[in-house]
């Protein structure tokens, strides 16, 4: 039996409440993501790139180095110290990518808001019973557990 829309509201208020959760979270967690990938991969290029101008260049890139720099100390060391330098970075924003499982949870939590989105249309359009609509608002509640 369906009821009315009026016995909808309370789920309705609950559902437009997590989406705006899962909108602050994504607001927040999708530019961080985005800063350690390019964080990342910024960092791999230039330390490939320091390390592959003596490789390619070789002496001619050493001089030309060294007519740019002159710290007073040979500039291979610093192309390397730089490179190990920048390759730790990569490692550690690699790490941080892994350890947050930032990807997979933007990917639930962008799930969850369609699915939430779905439900919430149905709810006012009658297309859905209370019963079944609790129930798929809690499944969603469940998927969203790390927000």
């Amino acid at each position: 039996m369906q009821k009315s829309i009026d016995d909808s509201q309370p789920l309705l208020g609950m559902i437009k409440t997590k989406r705006q959760e899962l909108a602050d979270y994504l607001g927040k967690t999708e530019p961080r993501h985005s800063r350690l990938i390019s964080c990342s991969i910024v960092s791999g290029a230039l330390a490939a790139a320091l390390t592959a101008g003596p490789g390619i260049g070789g002496e001619g890139f050493i001089g030309f180095a060294k007519d740019i720099m002159s710290f007073g100390v040979p500039v291979w060391q610093v192309l390397c110290l730089a490179a190990t330098v920048l390759s730790i970075v990569v490692v550690i924003t690699n790490g941080m990518l892994k350890s947050h499982d930032l990807t997979s949870r933007i990917a639930r939590a962008r799930t969850c808001d369609a699915k939430l989105e779905g439900l919430e249309t149905m709810l006012k359009l009658g297309q859905i019973d209370m019963e079944r609509a609790t129930q798929l608002y809690t499944e969603c509640l469940g998927d969203m557990a790390h927000i």
